[in-house]
């Protein structure tokens, strides 16, 4: 009997490190991750491929509902198949002929992300590209409901910055970049403007645009400026960028009214002087009054101001 326990004692022990053993090798393989060696790729594409056939022929019929949830099956349980990419493609396309304007935009974000090197990259980049700067501008609205509306600044503002980074040397970029600036003043946000147009100087300083994001920034300035009471350091910023502006990109047409501006702006503020030293005069404080008067012949150099603050400085003993 004794024999006989130890002999069973011995099988089961035998045949729990035999099961243990197979159960480790099993889950071993498991757990494994996939091996680089090209036959993922085939994994279940006979399946991909079947609903790819069945997605274009829903397309063909006119049934994109039915299309876009062929697209949707392949890219989610087939994301390895050869068709993945292509479906993830098609998927963002039917999206947004739907109006579904932020879905579309992510799901080809989602297909920038995994799908580099396949052929339809530089479409999905582009494709991408015109549904942000479409939102920016209005002329893309989304389908909420039922109901057309424009999309948040903020929201949009994120779709520009995803896709100036997608491609950030690209003119797309530059745009991107651009059109934030644009949004926030859009929307009166007057100091993200400033910001976002100040950026397009700061990361894209010869491009095409920049000359423009320079003088949108000096005109809200100066527009801040006279809301503010002529706030000086407003004025002095705005001129300032004008003649960076003026200086960078002399060429420019942008340098021509940036000029205009400051010529504006340089007789606004003779007349601004010339009244308030009347203004002294009026008062006999003479000592001011000529203050104001040699302002306006410093800032004027000739003209009927100038020889008019010359005469009256003659005739108060100044």
């Amino acid at each position: 009997m004794k024999m006989k326990s130890s002999l069973n004692y011995l099988t089961i022990t035998c045949s729990a490190i035999l099961m243990a053993a197979t159960s480790s090798c099993t889950t071993s393989k498991i757990n494994d991750p996939l091996i680089a060696d090209g036959t993922a790729q085939g994994i279940n594409s006979s399946s991909a491929n079947q609903l790819l056939i069945q997605a274009k022929q829903f397309s063909t019929k006119g049934n994109a509902k039915q299309a876009l949830k062929s697209y949707q099956k392949i890219a989610n349980l087939y994301p390895l198949s050869e068709h993945a990419a292509e479906a993830r493609y098609q998927e963002a396309s039917i999206l947004f002929a739907s109006g579904e304007v932020l879905i579309s935009f992510n799901t080809y974000q989602d297909f920038i992300d995994k799908y580099t090197s396949s052929p339809l990259y530089s479409s999905a980049i582009k494709k991408q590209s015109d549904v942000a700067f479409g939102a920016a501008s209005g002329d893309i609205k989304h389908n909420f409901m039922g109901l057309k509306s424009k999309l948040t600044g903020q929201t949009i503002v994120k779709m520009l910055t995803q896709v100036r980074d997608n491609a950030p040397f690209s003119e797309n970029a530059v745009k991107a970049q651009y059109l934030i600036g644009a949004v926030w003043e859009d929307r009166g946000d007057v100091e993200r403007a400033i910001l976002g147009y100040k950026d397009v100087q700061k990361r894209y300083p010869d491009s095409k645009l920049t000359p423009e994001a320079l003088y949108k920034t000096g005109t809200i300035l100066l527009a801040q400026s006279n809301k503010s009471n002529r706030n000086k350091a407003n004025l002095d910023n705005a001129k300032n960028i004008f003649q960076d502006l003026i200086q960078q990109f002399p060429t420019h047409k942008r340098a021509k009214d940036a000029k205009a501006q400051l010529t504006q702006l340089s007789s606004t503020d003779v007349q601004r002087s010339y009244n308030i030293a009347e203004f002294y005069r009026a008062k006999e404080q003479y000592a001011s009054a000529a203050f104001y008067y040699r302002e306006v012949m410093r800032l004027s150099k000739s003209g009927d101001l100038h020889e008019k603050s010359k005469l009256a400085l003659a005739e108060i003993g100044q």
